[in-house]
């Protein structure tokens, strides 16, 4: 996995925010010694669907015990600007088994699968995921992957539109333990 030339990240500079001086981002494979923070933005991001009524994870999902597993794999990647981690992403190979009932249009290549993306709701509505999803594409094609693969909660709205104003396809739903409504299996080629 090479994200740049010293495999540590993307650094951007947003130069379209009406503050006077820059905004410095940066994107990295997490820590461990994110753990405690970035389970809380993904608490926090929780609690913020449920008080828009929207269900999608629930109290075994995702856990911490998964998000630090992700840390370890090195497949959890976070966005951070100048002082506190913004959001995070999980990029990898790892499909779910229910992805199996897809018809998947690139079955027989090299693909990526993005989970659990999140932004702290603090900072939601500033282009962040758009930057994280920026982040993975770039990452996907410098990686020769022939196409991205993810789930999104069908009944969350603005999520949906936001990845098929990306180009992203749905190609089936498929459903997960304690949720009420599917997931539509979304897939974008490169």
């Amino acid at each position: 996995m090479k994200c740049d030339a010293n495999n540590q990240g993307l650094q951007m500079f947003d130069t379209n925010t009406e503050e006077t001086e820059k905004e410095w981002f940066n994107i990295e494979k997490g820590k461990l010694s994110d753990l405690n923070q970035l389970f809380q933005i993904y608490v926090n991001g929780k609690a913020d669907l449920e008080a828009n009524e929207i269900y999608q994870w629930t109290s075994n999902y995702p856990t911490r015990s998964i998000i630090k597993s992700d840390l370890k794999k090195g497949v959890l990647f976070v966005l951070k600007n100048s002082k506190d981690i913004v959001g995070a992403i999980n990029i990898s190979e790892e499909q779910e088994p229910e992805y199996k009932t897809i018809n998947w249009e690139f079955e027989n290549s090299k693909v990526l699968v993005i989970h659990r993306l999140v932004i702290d709701p603090n900072y939601q509505g500033k282009g962040y995921a758009k930057k994280l999803m920026d982040f993975a594409e770039k990452f996907a094609n410098e990686n020769n992957y022939s196409s991205i693969r993810l789930d999104a909660y069908s009944q969350n709205k603005r999520v949906v539109e936001f990845y098929k104003k990306r180009n992203y396809i749905i190609r089936g739903s498929v459903n997960f333990p304690e949720r009420e409504y599917p997931f539509h299996c979304m897939e974008k080629e490169l």
